[in-house]
Formats: C-alpha cells, sequence, structure tokens
C-alpha cells in the first residue's frame, strides 16, 4: 500500500478538491509467493488483476511498478501518469554486515530475479542463488532465519518504508543495473477517462521519457519483465543517456552498450541494434507467451465493437476474419422516467448505449444504484460517468441476482433494459425476492444482410476459430450455415456457458469456453488452447 499511498498523496496534493480512496486488490503474483518469478507463465502477475479491475470500473486508477508492467499495452488503458523516480540502483542486506565483496565464498543471496541473479554471478561465480519473493519483510524474514546469508532489494522500497538504513551496500549500475522502470511509479487509468485527466497533471515528464526509453529497449529485444536485461536511462543536459545489458542467466556471458543522444527512438535504435549484434537473442530465454502465429480466427461481433478484440489478436500473432453475425438494431421505445427506479441493471455494453441514447440530455438521477453483468458492460458505465455499485465475479444473470442484498431487493423497483429475446431468468429470480421488475427491451440483435453469402466466403478462405460471443451470434451462425454445416476442421470458441450452452443444444461442438466471460478472457482462453497450427497454404 506504499505505493498507492504515495500516489494518491500526490493527486490529492495537485487535486485538493478531490477524493481519491485507497481500494486493495491481491494481484497472482501477491498470491502466488511461493513460486518463484522464473516459473511464472505469463509477464505482468503483478498487474493483470489491477487493469480488470479498471476495465471493469471497480478503479479508476491503477498504481504500478513501472518494472512490473508488460512491455505491449492493453486496449483500452493508458499509463497516465510516471511519478518522480525514486532511487532506482539495488541494494544488499546480510545476515552479517558485509558488501558484495566481503561475503564468504559460496554464499547464498536471496533473489527471484534472474536480471540480479545474473549480474551478481558475473561478479562473483562463487555465489550460490536461493528462490524468493513476497514483501519485504519475508525477504528479509529468510535472512533473520539463515535460510539465505544476503538478499538483494529494489532501493525504492525500502526507501518508501523508511527503512533505509538496514543496508549494507548500494550496488552501482556498473555493477547491477536496475530493470527497466525500477524506481519508478505509473498511474494507469482507461483510456478517455476523467480519472485519466486528473493523472495527466502529476506526470513527471523527465521520469517518463527515461522508463519509455527503459521499456522501448526491452520490447526491441524481445524480452519481458522477468528477462535476464537491465537498463538504465537519465537526462543529462537535455539528452538521454541510456545504459543496457543482457546476460545468460548464470551470468557466463553478458552484452552490454551504451548510448546518449536527442532523440529518443535513435538512442533505443542503437541500444537495440548493438545488443543483437553482440548476441542478445542467444541470451535471451525463450518466455514468450504462447501466440496464435497464422491460426485463422473469425471474429463474429457486431462491426461497431469488434476492433478492439480484432487488434489484440492480431497482437499475438492470429490472421484476423471479421464476418459479424449480428447487427444491433434499435426499437423505439418511451424509456420510462427512470426517477421512480431504485435500481438499474445492465446486462450487456449495447443495452447500456441504447439506454443512454434513450436517456437523452436528462440527468439520471444520483440515488439510482447501477449494477452489470460483466466487467465490459461495467467500464461502458464507468465511462459514462455513472459506475456499477455491484459487478458479480461470474457474469451471468443469476449470479447479479445473487448478489444484490436481499434487504435492498424485496419491493424495490428495478429497471432491466436489454435486447430482445433475452433469458428471463434475472427478472424472475428478482421478482422472486419481492422485488418490482420492469424489463424494457431497448434493441434486438439482427443477422447482417446477406450474412450467408458473407459467412460462407469467409469459411471457404479457411477458419481455424469462430469465436462467439452471445447466443444470438450462435442462432445466427446456424441459420447462416444451414444445410453445409460446420466445417469439420473448424472449431468453435464460445464466451461462456450460457453461448456454449445455446451452440450445444444446436448440435455445434464447442471447443473452447472462456473461464473469464470478456472478450480478454476469451482470447486468453485462446492462447491457452493452441488449438491448432496454422493451416498450410
Amino acid at each position: 500500500m506504499a505505493q498507492a499511498t504515495l500516489a494518491a498523496r500526490a493527486l490529492s496534493e495537485r487535486h485538493p478538491g478531490e477524493t481519491f480512496v485507497l481500494e486493495p486488490i491481491d494481484t497472482r503474483g501477491d498470491r502466488a509467493s511461493a513460486m518463484p518469478l522464473t516459473e511464472a507463465s505469463q509477464e505482468g502477475i503483478f498487474v493483470k488483476e489491477l487493469e480488470q479491475a479498471l476495465l471493469d470500473g471497480r478503479a479508476e486508477i491503477a498504481v504500478h511498478s513501472a518494472k512490473d508492467l508488460p512491455t505491449d499495452a492493453t486496449a483500452g488503458l493508458v499509463l497516465s501518469a510516471f511519478l518522480p523516480r525514486a532511487d532506482a540502483r539495488d541494494v544488499l542486506i546480510a545476515r552479517e554486515t558485509a558488501t558484495l565483496s566481503g561475503l564468504p565464498a559460496g554464499a547464498r543471496i536471496g533473489t527471484g530475479s534472474p536480471r540480479r541473479s545474473a549480474q551478481l554471478a558475473a561478479r562473483r561465480t562463487d555465489l550460490r542463488f536461493a528462490p524468493i519473493r513476497g514483501n519485504v519483510d519475508s525477504r528479509l524474514g529468510k535472512l533473520r532465519q539463515g535460510d539465505v546469508d544476503a538478499v538483494v532489494l529494489a532501493a525504492a522500497g525500502l526507501i518508501r518504508l523508511g527503512r533505509a538504513a538496514e543496508v549494507h551496500e548500494w550496488l552501482p549500475f556498473n555493477v547491477v543495473l536496475p530493470a527497466p522502470g525500477q524506481g519508478a511509479l505509473v498511474l494507469q487509468t482507461r483510456t478517455g477517462s476523467r480519472a485519466g485527466e486528473l493523472a495527466r497533471e502529476v506526470d513527471h515528464s523527465a521520469t517518463r521519457r527515461a522508463v519509455e526509453a527503459e521499456r522501448a529497449v526491452l520490447r526491441g529485444l524481445g524480452g519481458g519483465c522477468l528477462s535476464a536485461v537491465g537498463a538504465y536511462a537519465e537526462l543529462v543536459d537535455g539528452q538521454l543517456s541510456l545504459t543496457a545489458v543482457v546476460l545468460a542467466e548464470d551470468g557466463s556471458a553478458m552484452v552490454r552498450a551504451a548510448a546518449r543522444g536527442q532523440v529518443d527512438d535513435a538512442v533505443v535504435s542503437d541500444i537495440v541494434s548493438r545488443l543483437r549484434a553482440g548476441g542478445a537473442g542467444r541470451l535471451l530465454p525463450d518466455r514468450r507467451p504462447r501466440t496464435l502465429d497464422g491460426v485463422r480466427v473469425m471474429v463474429t461481433r457486431a462491426a461497431s465493437q469488434a476492433e478492439p478484440f480484432v487488434r489484440a489478436l492480431e497482437a499475438v500473432g492470429a490472421v484476423v476474419v471479421v464476418c459479424p453475425l449480428i447487427r444491433i438494431e434499435a426499437i423505439e421505445v418511451t424509456l420510462p422516467d427512470p426517477d421512480v427506479y431504485d435500481w438499474i441493471l445492465f446486462t450487456s455494453v449495447n443495452g447500456v448505449d441504447r439506454f443512454f441514447e434513450l436517456l437523452g440530455q436528462r440527468a439520471l438521477p444520483g440515488r439510482i444504484r447501477i449494477a452489470a453483468i460483466g466487467p465490459e458492460t461495467a467500464a461502458a458505465l464507468a465511462d459514462r460517468g455513472r459506475p456499477a455499485q455491484i459487478v458479480p465475479p461470474l457474469f451471468k444473470a443469476e449470479e447479479l441476482a445473487a448478489a444484490l442484498p436481499a434487504s435492498l431487493v424485496g419491493g424495490a423497483r428495478i429497471l432491466i433494459p436489454r435486447a430482445a429475446g433475452s433469458r428471463d431468468l434475472l427478472p424472475e429470480q428478482l421478482r422472486r425476492h419481492g422485488a418490482r421488475v420492469d424489463v424494457l427491451e431497448t434493441y434486438r440483435a439482427v443477422p447482417p444482410a446477406d450474412l450467408g453469402e458473407k459467412l460462407q466466403a469467409a469459411i471457404g478462405d479457411g477458419v481455424d476459430i469462430i469465436t462467439l460471443t452471445s447466443s444470438s451470434a450462435v442462432r445466427h451462425l446456424v441459420d447462416a450455415l444451414g444445410a453445409s454445416g460446420l466445417p469439420t476442421r473448424t472449431q468453435l470458441a464460445c464466451l461462456g456457458p450460457v453461448t456454449a450452452e445455446t451452440a450445444r443444444e444446436a448440435g455445434l461442438p464447442v471447443a473452447i469456453i472462456a473461464e473469464e466471460y470478456t472478450t480478454r478472457g476469451l482470447l486468453d482462453a485462446l492462447i491457452s488452447h493452441q488449438p491448432m497450427t496454422a493451416r498450410s497454404r
């Protein structure tokens, strides 16, 4: 929480009229503190849950250590501010006061970082390394218990905790270069959000320039935050001075480069070229996440909503075939007076968009509580300035009904704006709890014109996976396929169990179901499944 507290303080000082509330969120990296970082399955294990909280509207600003951020941006999110950088060095703390050179032969060093262990091994081949993780207290606890003879930590963390006096040696950059972004805090927000505008006003341009250059080196090398790569940039007389190193994980080989100049991209390009020429590619292990290289994936979302998913698929190498199976058609209805309702429940992004179209210039009373199914629906509400008070952990209607406090449902007036033909499970459950529920059908999902012809043309070019994100899409797929049916080698990937159940009831085989019922979860499921190599052509 020390990092978040610093960020909240900076924001509060810049915006004294605003209130910033801290909301702790455990990440996978925090929960799996016994797992060595070298065994992590993907970059960003300290980041994903925080980003999801932004995307589903549970948070407006996420505070990260810049060194933990994957180098690839997350669609819909932006790094709005970098706070002034703290000391970027690593430090050594030993059981008995000692420096790196003074440690006994064969000393055990506690660190879970390949970058740190490789650079230390390059200096002291006799050292042994023990993978330890956790917060500062747990790491120093390993030291006190005698599990290790010394630990190496980031100076910035100790400084923020007021524990710099415990350091035995501040390791200079010519001994250990820091991780790209080490010592810097970054504030991440949703693209185009008001929170982003507030955060930008505390952005420290010199830190941003330096850290973005370091991250660009990592990205240019194809490494990630778990690689044995060190980089440090600073501004000297307005010029970017950048040094980087790539090492074999055992420290047996390294390549180092330094450059300085006015044009940041040119400096980064020079560094990356020289590192590659020196053999950096051979030193970096292949920890790239499994990708969809060459796999032909059909995206069937409505044309207005397909682009973020298309970009995400292309970023992992998929060949994307866009063939919308639905078109959103507005239903001309009169929106009842919102002021008579206690709750408004939204089940889709389309429902949010259509509701606010109907609302027009009228204000939505602040006393009305909002609930949403799914993080994408919640994010759409947050972008409208009305974040949802309740977003169930599982993105299904029955979960939303269960998540509403019983004391607030009995006798409550509830409005559900939704698509025509939606399941009645949610309103029926709420009515059984005593709520007075009005269902307002505001739009319908209809098949696009000439869908059968377009679908056959797309499939004829070869498709490995068809993604389906709604029951409407399934029904339209079945109708458009007609008697020809699904090609034998084409697999179906469904967003959630309801869509999958609809597909199976229609006689379609389902190969992939996203555990997280979002398009981001669907992408993760596709990567994990890796159903087949690309067709040879």
